[in-house]
């Protein structure tokens, strides 16, 4: 009986350990094949914008020009006032077709107007495409040198800003943004805006003085200031 009892306590031990074994292996192969933390950095987009010399160039750029068309504008306006007062003084036989004159180059005046307006609101849409397009790129490669999974605007850095002289009221433009938010926190550990910025002008500045067709992104196309009114 003794011997019988021995032999079944080995059995049952080998047992347990083939369990115990088979179970650490299974865990171990569970935790091999389980993916890797997901790596996240944050920016702050307000920011990186406000600091990229891509938009500071597009700016100079659009002062110069804006001047320019201000310039044009006022000669343009001053012709059609001259206008006018000739045909206060003018004889009567000369009137109709003075008249007739002005309201056709006020009438030239006003389409260069809108057509100003509508190539202002064009450049100025093609500068923000640009920089985003620049973000992103430059984003991307930021990430792959770091080795983040993930880069992510955080648009958790600034408080609910209500408008009190706005038409809609205020819990809705304070719902309306929160829900609109997509993090809540991130630590500071996550930002990495000065790293983004710094590598998006340094590329600027190494593609600056390029020739064209080298496959670098072009100098920002001016965009014309709107004229006074």
């Amino acid at each position: 009986m003794s011997t019988s009892r021995s032999i079944a306590g080995l059995v049952a031990a080998g047992a347990i350990g083939a369990a115990v074994a088979t179970a650490s292996y299974q865990a171990g192969a569970t935790a091999r094949m389980a993916p890797a933390p997901t790596r996240v950095a944050t920016v702050d987009l307000v920011k990186v914008v406000e600091r990229l010399s891509e938009r500071s160039d597009w700016e100079v750029q659009i002062t110069g020009l804006g001047k320019k068309i201000q310039e044009e504008f006022s000669s343009r306006r001053k012709a059609i006032e001259e206008m006018a007062k000739q045909l206060e003084s003018a004889p009567a036989d000369q009137q109709q077709a003075l008249r007739d004159r002005l309201a056709f180059e006020q009438l030239q005046f006003e389409q260069w107007e809108r057509i100003k307006k509508i190539e202002i609101d064009r450049e100025r849409a093609l500068m923000w495409q640009s920089m985003y397009r620049n973000i992103r790129t430059e984003s991307q490669k930021l990430a792959d040198a770091e080795g983040w999974d993930i880069v992510m605007v955080n648009d958790g850095v600034t408080e609910i800003q209500l408008q009190r002289e706005s038409k809609s009221p205020l819990e809705q433009q304070a719902q309306e943004q929160i829900v609109r938010r997509r993090v809540l926190y991130a630590g500071k550990s996550t930002d990495v805006t000065d790293q983004l910025v710094v590598r998006m002008n340094n590329a600027r500045a190494a593609n600056a003085g390029k020739p064209a067709g080298d496959g670098t992104a072009p100098a920002p196309a001016p965009a014309p200031a709107a004229p006074a009114k």
